[in-house]
């Protein structure tokens, strides 16, 4: 089996869907929890994003009063974030407070940045979506984090989201039907089953435009 590009994976994954790749997942290996939950969603349904997962962790804390915290990250993503790179961001559960604006969106793009994922608020969402930024998140929320409220506690390392274990270098793949959590070590199978099953849908289609019957249909696609 080749071996894939980085750009090959982001794209093909980015051309699928959740539910195939959940699927995918639950069927050939037995992850039955890939799926972040129905809180995380996009701002708008066009939106999409596939890649590799830079993963951030915030903690509650309400003694934080310096900008250490917001300038660590700021600078991590500077310096790490790249194309095919997608920002998560676990906060703990923290309903008070936005983990993202508008001038990291820009931040971000600069570098060809496509999207970021949120289990939290999300700032300024009007002018994000106007920017053509592919944000997911679980709410809007104008208040900012690191006043007196959050404090960055960890940058690339392994972070959970609804018990779903995301870790750097983890694919991300997510549209108005979901994100979903593909693991780096399978990554590559997930990707040629994709293209595989979504070729079978795309014959199952075309039958039921021919008004085929369910026995022919089900031959074709394996499945309605």
């Amino acid at each position: 089996m080749e071996q894939p590009s980085l750009k090959e994976l982001c794209q093909g994954l980015k051309a699928s869907y959740p539910a195939a790749l959940t699927d995918i997942m639950d069927t050939d290996f037995k992850l039955h929890n890939q799926w972040l939950g129905p809180e995380i969603r996009p701002l708008v349904p066009e939106m999409r994003v596939a890649g590799l997962a830079f993963t951030m962790r915030w903690v509650n804390d309400p003694e934080i009063v310096e900008d250490a915290a917001y300038e660590e990250m700021a600078r991590r993503l500077v310096d790490e974030l790249k194309p095919c790179v997608v920002p998560v961001i676990d906060s703990s559960k923290c309903k008070n407070a936005g983990y993202w604006g508008e001038l990291m969106c820009t931040i971000c793009a600069e570098h060809g940045v496509e999207g970021a994922i949120i289990d939290g608020g999300v700032r300024d969402p009007y002018y994000i979506y106007k920017a053509g930024f592919n944000m997911f998140a679980a709410f809007p929320c104008p208040l900012e984090a690191n006043f007196n409220r959050s404090r960055l506690e960890s940058v690339q390392k392994p972070i959970f989201i609804n018990d779903v274990q995301i870790r750097p270098g983890d694919f991300i793949m997510g549209d108005f039907g979901g994100v979903v959590v593909i693991p780096q070590e399978i990554v590559t199978d997930v990707y040629y089953k994709a293209k595989e099953l979504m070729e079978k849908e795309s014959a199952t289609r075309k039958l039921i435009r021919e008004g085929a019957s369910v026995k022919e249909m089900l031959k074709a696609g394996g499945r309605l």
